[in-house]
């Protein structure tokens, strides 16, 4: 398959308790999505084929994987078994944080990390998470301050892992990051409910109240692509799903995803994946149509 953007992940966190952890089974796909939380691979199994930010990340077994927050992310095929823990920056920092070891977390989850499996079993860190996994399956009284407290435990552990000074990478601190996470999942959201309509970047603006200059600059900055580009890179997702295990017509498929007319949604898909829908549809198997 071609790259595909991924798209907010939402409603799968307690707000009062933001951290979830996730094992998975043998084999482990999951479709592209972003989030606002931190999350933290660790290879149980085999290995790990990750698509960040539309570049490959081959994982060994043992190794951790950091993924920033509003990071796009899937997890390909080839990818085993995994420890996943995800939780959000104030869980740790409270909502307005300033002190040295605040900013030390926030230079640590700035930058999407990979930690090899010989660094990792020195500073016992896959132990670390196993603990926190136990905890929340185990459900003992008191687990959820346990795995409060063995979350910062790793933390902290990583953090001494990063050698130098630690320094503010968030220039304006967490409550103006909060701001844009939620303009920028408020958009994200429109598009995502409305993308099989014929949207036009004016009605994205009046949906969201914001000139549409600033609109297009601040989700840039955010996102890394224009918003048209998303709403298309979502239109071609959910067509490609289609396309994999449908028979409709590609026509078909076209229009019920947005797209006006055949030689348009040819014309975008070959843009995102390097090939027509019809190409892309031989390649899986199926009969183009």
């Amino acid at each position: 398959m071609g790259t595909m953007t991924s798209f907010l992940e939402r409603g799968l966190m307690d707000e009062d308790f933001p951290i979830r952890v996730v094992q998975t089974e043998e084999t482990f796909l999951f479709a592209p999505h972003w989030h606002e939380e931190v999350e933290i691979v660790y290879v149980a199994e085999s290995g790990a084929r990750i698509e960040l930010n539309h570049h490959l990340c081959e994982l060994k077994k043992g190794e951790i994987l950091m993924i920033k927050p509003g990071e796009v992310h899937s997890f390909l095929p080839g990818t085993g078994k995994l420890l996943i823990i995800v939780f959000r920056m104030h869980f740790l920092t409270g909502t307005n944080p300033s002190g040295p070891d605040e900013q030390s977390l926030k230079l640590l989850v700035s930058h999407n990390t990979v930690i090899p499996a010989h660094q990792v079993q020195k500073a016992n860190l896959a132990l670390m998470m196993k603990a926190i996994a136990e905890e929340e399956s185990g459900r003992q009284p008191g687990y959820k301050w346990s795995m409060k407290a063995r979350l910062y435990d790793l933390i902290v552990r990583l953090i001494r892992l990063k050698p130098g000074q630690m320094e503010d990478d968030y220039p304006g601190g967490a409550s103006s990051e909060s701001k844009k996470f939620a303009f920028i999942e408020a958009v994200c959201e429109y598009m995502e409910r409305h993308y099989d309509q014929p949207l036009k970047l004016d009605d994205i603006a009046d949906h969201t109240n914001f000139n549409k200059f600033y609109l297009c600059k601040l989700f840039k900055e955010a996102r890394g692509m224009t918003v048209m580009d998303y709403l298309n890179q979502y239109r071609i997702a959910q067509a490609k799903w289609e396309l994999l295990g449908g028979s409709e017509s590609i026509l078909q498929i076209a229009v019920r995803n947005g797209f006006n007319n055949l030689n348009s949604f040819n014309r975008i898909f070959k843009k995102y994946n390097g090939c027509t829908p019809s190409e892309f549809r031989k390649r899986s198997g199926r009969t183009a149509q």
